[in-house]
């Protein structure tokens, strides 16, 4: 992950008057601003994985705060049981979007709960052909 980080770009952006920190690499991006920070990772497996949840919690965040998904269900549970991750559940998505999810294609659940950790739509679809080639989507999100 080092390489990637060797190869990435860094902006401080201003909108309506909050200053936000924006950088962007092959397979991640760190957005902080006003009161909500998020960063994405794209692996490959589960070691990666690991790997990146372990460098997010030495960044500060809790395992409370960090979130996996995988295209195949069965992966994304055990993935996210295995390496101690929360879930997106309620709090995250609110009641209605996980009633609907039940309901939704696994694709378009997909994009619902990237979108509900504060992601957006164009993103959503972004990382969600990330998982339709197999790999593993690690987001670590944190209000303060």
């Amino acid at each position: 992950m080092e390489e990637l980080a060797a190869r990435s770009l860094k902006f401080i952006i201003e909108y309506k008057n909050d200053f936000y920190f924006l950088e962007m690499g092959t397979y991640y991006v760190t957005i902080k601003g006003g009161y909500f920070m998020k960063n994405v990772r794209v692996v490959e497996n589960g070691v990666q994985a690991k790997e990146v949840i372990e460098q997010f919690l030495n960044r500060g965040y809790t395992k409370e705060e960090v979130y996996l998904l995988a295209h195949d269900k069965n992966r994304s549970k055990d993935l996210t049981e295995a390496l101690e991750t929360n879930d997106v559940g309620v709090s995250e998505q609110g009641a209605f979007d996980l009633i609907a999810n039940v309901f939704r294609s696994r694709g378009d659940e997909l994009r619902s709960k990237i979108h509900s950790l504060g992601l957006s739509d164009v993103e959503a679809q972004q990382y969600e052909k990330e998982l339709d080639q197999g790999r593993v989507l690690v987001i670590a999100t944190k209000a303060g």
